[in-house]
């Protein structure tokens, strides 16, 4: 079976730091492959208490270094590895979590998959067996090299569209994908933010007509609106079915995904 695990689905600071909702990442099973997708706060913990056995990980992918995508990055490849006794797996990143002033991959951890480091870029490509994984654009988030990612496997496609501001280039970049995951975290545009709200996501599936939108990461505006709510505005006008994640969902890549419970502020808040 193929899937996609949420770990977690908080993205910006305050509603990680709050842990309102969990954050971690993705856990994505493909054609046999497991990959981490953006291991940010709590991934280890989030996959030891879904029953993951985060010593059968394949590779790693980051699509930037922000903490919320990357903090566990360490002890996810110290997992991956049996702790660097059993050497093993791959790290897909950008140049800058790895080189300049403030790499998140320690040098010392990187021993522990002998190097093996295939540096993000545009017009990347690499098969990882029979799950092709490519840099579909360079995006525009803060000061950070950011990449969106596909998944190709068995005749599907993935699509991730991380942290970014809306471009023109940016719904072609991933027409023909049958899941895109998007990084939703405002309702609010604020310029220096850089990041994607309701309106561009409709602007986004309207050019771009995935199979399914799944919306991703969210910010405390997010989750005071209700990610669900938000996602049934966002089907309603552009035509593509849209959910919102939710923490610890499985999303069976064989099934058409049924609706996830809303969740509201209250609920979280007990």
């Amino acid at each position: 079976m193929s899937e996609i695990v949420f770990l977690g689905t908080a993205g910006g600071r305050m509603v990680v730091t709050s842990q309102l909702r969990k954050s971690g990442g993705m856990w994505l099973e493909l054609n046999g492959k497991r990959i981490v997708l953006d291991p940010g706060p709590g991934c280890l913990l989030r996959c030891v208490e879904l029953g993951i056995d985060p010593a059968g990980i394949d590779c790693i992918v980051l699509s930037h270094k922000h903490i919320d995508h990357s903090n566990d990055v360490n002890i996810m490849i110290e997992a991956m590895s049996g702790g660097g006794f059993k050497p093993k797996g791959i790290l897909i990143a950008p140049g800058d979590s790895l080189e300049g002033d403030d790499p998140v991959v320690l040098r010392y951890v990187r021993t522990y998959i002998k190097g093996n480091i295939k540096v993000l870029k545009e017009s990347f490509r690499y098969s990882l067996g029979e799950v092709d994984i490519e840099a579909a654009t360079k995006l525009e988030h803060s000061d950070v090299e950011t990449y969106g990612l596909k998944f190709s496997f068995g005749g599907k496609t993935i699509g991730y569209i991380a942290d970014t501001e809306y471009f023109d280039a940016l719904p072609e970049a991933f027409k023909g994908c049958d899941y895109l995951i998007i990084n939703m975290v405002r309702m609010t545009r604020v310029k220096m933010l850089q990041h994607l709200i309701p309106i561009d996501i409709i602007n986004i599936l309207k050019k771009a007509r995935p199979g399914v939108a799944i919306l991703n990461h969210f910010g405390m505006q997010v989750v005071k609106a209700s990610p669900e709510a938000v996602a049934k505005k966002i089907e309603a006008e552009s035509g593509v079915r849209t959910i919102a994640a939710g923490d610890g969902m499985r999303l069976d890549l064989g099934k058409v995904p049924e609706r996830p419970k809303d969740m509201t502020l209250e609920r979280f808040l007990g």
